[in-house]
């Protein structure tokens, strides 16, 4: 009897579980009833969503809707404005002349047209004393020289230019040098530009005062002073930018958006140290100042043809919020931030949902104009039986498929459809250049003649992979021809190795050199990464089979990504980067970037592809970027410094004839596609179908 002493104890248990399945079945039925929202089934929990790191999959189209860029590309991929709504470029020179009514004279002269003879024009004169500044419109070395040659000599000062340049707060040391220098009488002008430049302009025993200033700076190392001795010199040359931003615009919050968040993201993320170095992408700026909440001046080194990539790539951060000041303070600022983000975007982050979702709201003040569907819902379903409901009845209206969700639509098609985004990463294999055998471009060349593209990309419900290209985004109208990658050729691969002295050890099967030397290297994946997990494995047994050994190593994301990257402790290492749109390609494979911390992981140091990486970031004629680009990849493809895997790009899956696209300020709405400019052009302005009433 004891099976029926059995039934009784545990009716109670097995009551409490049916209960606890009928109030979850009911609640997700109830649940299916909801149609205010458009609703997105995700298989994980929401995590982070920041606007540094590119990001795939739903958090990435999360964060393109949170977050808004300075500038957008356009279909054609032409960066067009966005909050930024406008920038002049103007070459401001200075001159000092020998005295009040030179500077007259002189003034005289550019107010009649008599100088500069030809040219651009001044668009501005100013005459304070003996100095006069004029400014015009554009940039180039050309401006200053024409306008000073047109000016007789005797009404130009006779100085000695010296600058002064430390890593900040060079006005203070200066002054500090001024308060007790005695030769300081010398000095006739003095300018600062920004906090790190000093311009000081002497006349007289120049020798005297010289040896004061750099035994003065000598004495005070603390901000790495240097000194550089310009020459005669009567006048400076500032480059500078306005840059206008759009009025009206708030963050999620409603605090309004201004300058000042401009330049802390500018700030926040050129220092060292920054979560998302972009350094390189300003180091034509000498500095940064904000002329009105809607205005900046930024004074320039040099003006590159790409000076709006970077401001394309920098992301804006709300400085009400973020600047704080100690590490410690910064990172729960952050870590707060980044759970509940404030952004600019067409949707407002509203709330993290219990089951790992979370819901966004249109942002009626977006300065595009509001998205017309109000509320968009990324939520888990317990079961694949809830997510069929759902979509049964009409109230969910895109999946990320799983395995037994995928068998069900193929036994019942016409359920869903597919939507293919535009590729958005890459993945490659670096190698590091410094060490053996990948100092030699052979051995590299033989490695990627050894592998079958064709057996190892592979397309899944969610993402598809695609053999590279190019360096740059597929589509780009500066890209007219294909970078023209080594093919697989196992022959011709082991007859390269072959001349390099790598022979094949009849015991082993693997090669090596001479007795000691095995032809082995270790692949480091991204432990957390599974599919970097498989094609690491397909790639090390293809590689195998032309006789290397290849052991691969999962490293922990953090370990992999904070330690061994920036140091480059690696022999090769499997990464995905997201594909560059713009054409200053400087921070992945210049020289200047092969140190430890820089972009250019592989090391490579060349000096064609350094030149024509310089000539791509400075040349505006787009005929000869477009041949420029095609010399790179030429050069790129030759040297090998990476083993180029494939493009990547998501596989959206939504219930069919669901969605729509229907913009701000268009009055019918349009079939959904996804053009040149992605997923992330597109997104904001999907609508669920309305069904006509029966």
């Amino acid at each position: 009897m004891f099976w029926l002493r059995w039934i009784f104890f545990s009716s109670p248990l097995w009551l409490g579980f049916g209960g606890a399945w009928l109030f979850r079945t009911v609640a997700e039925f109830q649940l299916t009833r909801e149609s205010e929202a458009l609703v997105h089934a995700i298989d994980g929990p929401v995590g982070y969503l920041s606007p540094l790191a590119p990001a795939d999959g739903v958090e990435g189209e999360i964060a393109g809707l949170l977050f808004e860029p300075l500038l957008r590309r356009d279909e054609n991929l032409k960066l067009r404005p966005n909050l930024i709504v406008g920038w002049t470029s103007r070459t401001v020179v200075t001159i000092r002349c020998e005295s009040e009514e030179a500077a007259g004279e002189a003034e005289a002269r550019i107010l009649a047209g008599e100088a500069p003879k030809s040219g651009s024009r001044p668009i501005a004169l100013d005459r304070d004393g003996s100095v006069l500044t004029v400014a015009f419109e554009g940039q180039g070395t050309e401006i200053e020289k024409a306008l000073l040659e047109a000016l007789p000599p005797e009404l130009l000062g006779d100085y000695l230019l010296v600058e002064v340049r430390a890593d900040h707060s060079v006005d203070d040391l200066i002054g500090a040098w001024l308060e007790t220098s005695v030769e300081k009488s010398q000095v006739r002008m003095l300018e600062f530009t920004g906090d790190r430049e000093a311009q000081i302009f002497v006349r007289g025993e120049t020798d005297r005062v010289l040896k004061d200033l750099r035994l003065y700076l000598d004495s005070n190392p603390a901000t790495s002073p240097r000194l550089d001795l310009v020459g005669k010199r009567c006048h400076t040359t500032v480059r500078e930018m306005l840059i206008d931003l759009k009025e009206g615009v708030s963050w999620h919050d409603g605090t309004p958006f201004t300058a000042a968040d401009v330049r802390f993201s500018y700030e926040r993320l050129t220092r060292p140290g920054s979560p998302l170095p972009m350094a390189s992408r300003f180091d034509y700026v000498e500095a940064m100042e904000v002329l009105s909440p809607g205005r900046l001046r930024v004074i320039c080194r040099d003006m590159p043809a790409t000076i709006l990539e970077g401001w394309e790539a920098l992301p804006v951060l709300p400085a009400h919020l973020l600047a704080t000041e100690g590490e410690s303070g910064e990172a729960r600022v952050w870590e707060s931030y980044l759970l509940h983000p404030i952004g600019l975007g067409p949707y407002r982050f509203d709330r993290r949902r219990h089951d790992g979702g979370v819901e966004l709201r249109s942002f009626a003040e977006y300065h595009l104009g509001a998205p017309r569907e109000p509320l968009l819902r990324y939520r888990q379903f317990s079961s694949l039986e809830s997510v069929l409901l759902a979509l049964r009845t009409g109230t969910l209206d895109l999946i990320e498929p799983d395995e037994r969700f995928t068998e069900w639509t193929r036994r019942h098609p016409g359920m869903v459809e597919t939507l293919r985004d535009t590729p958005k990463f890459q993945h490659l294999v670096i190698w590091n250049l410094d060490r053996p055998p990948f100092d030699r471009e052979p051995v590299r060349q033989a490695l990627a003649r050894g592998i079958d593209l064709g057996a190892i990309l592979r397309e899944t419900d969610r993402r598809y992979e695609t053999p590279v290209t190019s360096l740059f985004v597929p589509g780009s109208p500066l890209v007219a021809e294909p970078m023209l990658l080594p093919l697989y050729d196992p022959r011709g691969a082991e007859r390269l190795l072959d001349a390099e002295g790598y022979r094949i050890d009849e015991e082993s099967g693997m090669r090596r050199e001479g007795q000691d030397r095995p032809l082995a290297f270790t692949l480091a994946v991204n432990a957390a990464n599974p599919e970097h997990g498989r094609l690491a494995a397909a790639l090390a047994e293809q590689w195998s089979g032309i006789g290397v050994a290849v052991k691969v190593e999962p490293v922990p994301w953090q370990g992999l990504y904070l330690q061994r990257l920036p140091r480059r402790e690696f022999d090769a290492v499997l990464v995905s980067w997201q594909i560059p749109r713009g054409r200053d390609l400087r921070e992945i494979w210049h020289s200047a970037s092969a140190g430890p911390g820089g972009g250019n992981l592989s090391g490579l140091r060349d000096d064609e592809v350094d030149g024509l990486l310089e000539q791509l970031r400075d040349e505006s004629d787009e005929a000869e970027v477009t041949g420029v680009i095609a010399s790179l990849q030429r050069a790129i493809a030759e040297r090998q410094p990476c083993f180029f895997i494939c493009d990547s790009g998501r596989i959206l899956t939504v219930r069919r004839d669901a969605l729509e696209t229907h913009p701000p300020g268009v009055e019918k709405a349009a079939p959904v596609v996804i053009g040149k400019g992605g997923l992330e052009a597109a997104r904001p302005w999907w609508v669920r179908k309305k069904t006509p009433a029966p």
